[in-house]
């Protein structure tokens, strides 16, 4: 589409932008609303509806390319983000839950459940494509350097020269019999093409016209790729060349335009301020006795006066003329001069406790380094969000009427996800200006993804990836020492290069209410006290968050964990519809064919009680190299997947309703189930009241 198609597309979006601001901020302020189910869908209204701005404004900042217009975009693309965060968290507070069903809201709206899906923006990644290269290779020259540790087995016996033919004679046998499986396979494929060109009447061509046609046309299977495909991926790095290069152009003339300026204007603008400071001088002597302290250069100088101009070439200037006029007026009142301490150091006496810094001699690459030999900075699995497939839950505004609570779908925990996480992470002034999330909990059975969508975070923002997983830091900066240095260097690591995030796996050892006998050694409670406390040290600005992982959290102290983690994230195991999308998903993955022979309906109901986890690797296990040459012949089946299937144990119900409980006595928890008993006694109230008056 042309540049004209996406200015319209922008001018639409702020047109719709300025109605909604207008419904929030009218002339007359609204009355407070006290039912919770209109509130309720007031706000969703305003989410689904900020969050199709969003869309918009998200699809014209990638396909412009105009610079200026590109820096008024981002502004406001920033400020719809902060403003869906702040009704997600307006949102959670009405309903008392993290999870929320809006399916009777996108019937109003006429949109379908896919325009829910808040979008991730681009420019996260690719505003910083080259320093995320740099940051890679930097990161692979290392690993390279790191040899795997093997533990030396025992010795061989010798072996004996007749075992040693029998060997040789064995592994060529092999080698042949691969070489006719692979004559055999090409013959029956020869054999099978030119059947298909008889029984379509197609004429046989000779080897030059073949050759002809192959040159002609690309093989899209040689690049993994469609055609259509490899033509949307060059016409988009085509464009963000273009980006590219106009920035680059914009930047170099706004550097011009500001040098040029300067050399004619600048003397008259160094005087005029020059000559305001001075009276600034004299006014301050006049009223109170004595001339200003000047303002230090932490605090901006003088811009603090000068808001609209450039005051730094003066200041350096008007500080000595300041000291020379004190001096003066001291010695004409016949008082001795005395050194005062400057703002700096009152600022630092009045200020509170600071982090200590241990590592000040230290480089930020050799902390960098460090941290990737122990094996606490790792490597990111390249996993984009929407590879955690699933679909919606359909029924879950019914479900929740009738006083059911449903089961979350998987495009609810990856809306989550995104809003917690991603968007936070992506932006530095939404995560500033945003509500304040610096750590979130993913607790459910195993196999349900929970790793993935922390490697998934880590790929969408760009970030970087600390694991201090209780299992990863066993013989590891050993003592309170140690213990006190590893979280130093991986939060100043953290901050300096963010956005990043700090994932703790087997959360709830850190939290255990006791340790199993066999895990005393490790110590897993050894970041019990340091962890919360590190946390405290994190400003809104920092774009660095904790993310725990767990799939038995009611093994740990309650309060302990949910003072660490401020969101927490139930992931259950998938529905019927995410489980339906995931067998698609995986079998065609994997290089599966999915024909009329194929039951994926019958596998997602029979697979009901298994995870993520367990289907991908049933599909892993099915789907050999072998197999998949067979599938012409030989079509798959469900039975097929569900002997392996029935081979992994289940997510029992018993299983589910620890953890159904243990979320009961979280914060969270505790308040809904407190709104749920305050509800069902305010009905049975109003019912006695009913039947009195009868």
């Amino acid at each position: 589409m042309s540049s004209r198609t996406y200015t319209k597309m922008w001018l639409e979006s702020q047109a719709s932008l300025k109605d909604l601001l207008g419904q929030e901020l009218p002339s007359q302020p609204l009355q407070t609303e006290k039912d919770r189910r209109l509130l309720f869908h007031m706000l969703a209204t305003l989410f689904l509806r900020y969050t199709q701005i969003l869309r918009s404004l998200e699809t014209c900042y990638d396909q412009i390319v105009h610079p200026q217009k590109r820096l008024v975009l981002q502004h406001v693309l920033d400020g719809v983000m902060g403003r869906v965060l702040e009704l997600k968290n307006e949102m959670v507070e009405t309903e008392l839950s993290e999870y929320h069903y809006m399916d009777d809201v996108l019937q109003d709206l006429k949109l379908t459940p896919a325009d829910m899906e808040v979008p991730i923006p681009k420019y996260f990644v690719n505003q910083r494509a080259k320093a995320l290269k740099e940051r890679q290779q930097v990161l692979s020259k290392i690993l390279t350097r790191v040899e795997p540790s093997v533990p030396p087995g025992p010795p061989r016996p010798a072996m004996l020269q007749g075992e040693a033919v029998q060997a040789v004679q064995m592994a060529e046998r092999m080698r042949q019999g691969c070489l006719r499986a692979t004559f055999m396979r090409e013959i029956r494929r020869d054999e099978e093409r030119a059947r298909r060109a008889r029984e379509s009447g197609a004429k046989e061509l000779d080897r030059e016209q073949a050759a002809i046609c192959i040159q002609k046309v690309p093989d899209p299977k040689a690049l993994g790729l469609s055609a259509a495909v490899l033509r949307a991926q060059l016409g988009e790095e085509f464009r963000r060349l273009r980006q590219a290069d106009y920035e680059a152009e914009y930047q170099q003339a706004l550097v011009s335009i500001r040098e040029g300026l300067y050399e004619v204007e600048g003397p008259d603008m160094k005087e005029e301020m020059k000559e305001q400071l001075r009276q600034w001088f004299i006014e301050c002597h006049d009223l109170t006795g004595h001339f200003p302290e000047f303002p230090d250069e932490e605090l901006g100088g003088s811009s603090i006066l000068f808001v609209d101009k450039t005051p730094e070439q003066v200041d350096e200037l008007m500080r000595e003329e300041l000291q020379l006029l004190k001096l003066a007026v001291d010695r004409e009142e016949g008082k001795s001069h005395r050194a005062k301490k400057s703002s700096k150091q009152q600022k630092a006496k009045k200020g509170g406790r600071k982090e200590k810094d241990l590592t000040p001699d230290r480089t930020l690459d050799s902390l960098y380094e460090e941290l990737v030999l122990q094996g606490i900075l790792k490597q990111a699995q390249h996993i984009q969000l929407a590879d955690y497939t699933g679909d919606f839950c359909y029924l879950g505004t019914t479900l929740r009427t009738a006083g059911i609570e449903p089961t979350p779908s998987v495009m609810d925990i990856r809306q989550n996800i995104a809003l917690y996480a991603i968007l936070r992470l992506g932006s530095p002034r939404v995560c500033e200006l945003a509500p304040l999330v610096k750590s979130v909990l993913l607790a459910g059975p195993a196999g349900t993804g929970k790793k993935m969508l922390v490697h998934a975070v880590c790929t969408e923002t760009g970030a970087n990836l600390f694991d201090l997983s209780p299992d990863n830091l066993v013989g590891k900066y050993p003592g309170k020492a140690g213990l006190s240095m590893l979280m130093h260097m991986v939060f100043k690591v953290a901050r300096l290069m963010q956005p990043s995030v700090i994932w703790v796996g087997n959360a709830e050892k850190t939290f255990y209410k006791k340790v199993p006998e066999e895990e005393k050694q490790a110590d897993p409670k050894r970041l019990k006290r340091d962890l919360p406390k590190a946390l405290k040290l994190l400003k809104p600005e920092d774009r660095v968050l904790l993310v725990g992982t767990s799939d038995k959290p009611y093994a740990a102290d309650v309060k302990a964990l949910c003072k660490a983690y401020e969101r927490i994230l139930l992931i259950p195991r998938p529905d019927y519809a995410s489980r339906y999308v995931t067998w698609q998903h995986l079998i065609k993955k994997y290089g599966g064919i999915i024909t009329p022979a194929l039951d994926v309906s019958a596998l997602a109901k029979l697979s009901d009680s298994y995870s993520q986890g367990h289907v991908a690797q049933a599909v892993q296990l099915v789907l050999t190299e072998r197999r998949l040459l067979q599938m012409l012949k030989k079509p798959l089946c469900a039975g097929e997947f569900l002997q392996l299937l029935a081979k992994a144990d289940p997510i029992f119900s018993e299983e589910e309703k620890m953890l159904q409980d243990w979320y009961m006595r979280t914060p969270l928890g505790k308040r809904r189930l407190k709104a749920v008993q305050e509800s069902t006694d305010g009905k049975a109230t109003k019912g006695k009241e009913k039947k009195g008056k009868k």
